[in-house]
């Protein structure tokens, strides 16, 4: 006879972490990964910046090194992967809505942004602790921040609907 209620299956976790650069989404997608870690579960950390670190800059390879991160998260949403986190600026909404849509058809995964604070560190002090990126692409990032007040906002946002319908074969990784 069993007692008490079931223990529900532990979900599994899709993070979406948001910020402009220098205000610390590695860090904390690294204490995360150990703390999961710790707990012996699989955790990985997916960004962009990993690409754009090998290849030249240019819109071709940007756009590229993006796709390839998205089909990154869908082979590991696809292997089961516990904790899945993205780290990237994630500025707009329409940047986040295909991993937010491939975690919702994957079913069986919790999706939270993570937004880390945007407004305690000056543009000035950011600019110093990045100097690779020009003063103007931080200004850029700031003007263009969309507010996010959760999954559902991003995934009926018409702009990334929109966006993403017509460049499915972009997210839709097979």
């Amino acid at each position: 006879m069993v007692r008490g209620r079931r223990q529900s299956q532990r979900r599994k976790k899709l993070i979406i972490l948001r910020g402009l650069p220098g205000v610390g989404k590695t860090k904390r997608a690294k204490k995360l990964c150990d703390k999961y870690a710790r707990l012996g579960l699989e955790a990985e950390i997916f960004s962009t910046d990993r690409y754009h670190e090998s290849t030249n800059y240019t819109k071709g390879n940007f756009q590229r090194n993006h796709q390839r991160n998205r089909e990154d998260v869908f082979k590991a949403l696809n292997r089961g992967v516990d904790l899945i986190i993205v780290d990237n600026t994630n500025i707009s909404l329409w940047e986040m809505w295909p991993y937010i849509h491939m975690g919702m058809r994957q079913g069986d995964y919790y999706i939270t942004m993570m937004e880390l604070p945007k407004n305690y560190i000056s543009i000035n002090k950011l600019y110093r602790c990045q100097g690779n990126i020009p003063k103007k692409k931080f200004r850029s990032f700031e003007a263009r921040w969309e507010d996010a007040y959760n999954i559902w906002h991003v995934l009926n946002d018409s702009y990334s609907i929109n966006r993403w319908e017509q460049r499915e074969e972009e997210w839709n990784v097979q």
